[in-house]
């Protein structure tokens, strides 16, 4: 009997390590795709490109667009598709709405694309500041709508080495006046020399 006791602790730590493997894997397959924290996102490339993601129950909805300027409209495009299989949706019906911080509230305006699922989207003029972003989708007598917080509308920044630093420019000073005292060496050298051919011309004349 002692000798059957270590061999049944044996499988059964076997069985627990075998579930310990093969249990998250289920959990992280979700129909083949692991899509990560649901939460509403906000991303952005190096590119200027940013990206609003969510999931909206069986759905999930992707925006992407410039960098947002004051007093100048965007072009960007919509996503509508199925959460667990990634397929386009083209049943729903979308609205983007957004909100300043100090109430107003500007809509976009949407076109169907030819690519399924998916929307171009005009957005509007904004002035600087900071904005709510609303996207909501109508699909079988219901709205559901993801809410992006923080979208900031502002200038640019000067691109990296847009401007010249102190020390380029004492570069370039420094080279600049190099030139122009070898012209006027040049110039000189080549004036004495012309000076002393008409004196030896003279000379030899006279």
């Amino acid at each position: 009997m002692r000798a059957e006791i270590p061999r049944f602790a044996y499988l059964l730590t076997l069985l627990g390590i075998t579930s310990m493997i093969l249990l998250p894997s289920a959990i992280r397959a979700h129909g083949g795709e692991d899509h990560g924290d649901q939460k509403p996102k906000t991303t952005a490339n190096a590119k200027g490109i940013v990206s609003h993601s969510a999931r909206l129950g069986d759905l999930e909805v992707m925006l992407k667009h410039p960098v947002l300027e004051p007093d100048q409209a965007a072009a960007g495009r919509l996503f509508i598709t199925n959460f667990a299989t990634n397929e386009p949706f083209k049943n729903g019906e979308a609205k983007i709405e957004i909100e300043s911080d100090t109430g107003g509230t500007f809509s976009a305006v949407l076109q169907a694309s030819q690519q399924a699922g998916a929307s171009e989207v005009k957005l509007p003029a904004l002035p600087e500041g900071s904005y709510i972003m609303r996207v909501s989708v109508t699909h079988s007598g219901e709205t559901d709508t993801a809410t992006f917080t923080g979208v900031d509308v502002k200038t640019a920044p000067p691109a990296a080495g847009g401007e010249m630093s102190w020390f380029s420019k004492v570069l370039i000073g420094f080279v600049f006046s190099l030139v122009l005292v070898m012209l006027g060496g040049l110039v000189y050298f080549v004036w004495r020399f012309a000076a002393g051919s008409r004196l030896n011309d003279e000379a030899l004349s006279a």
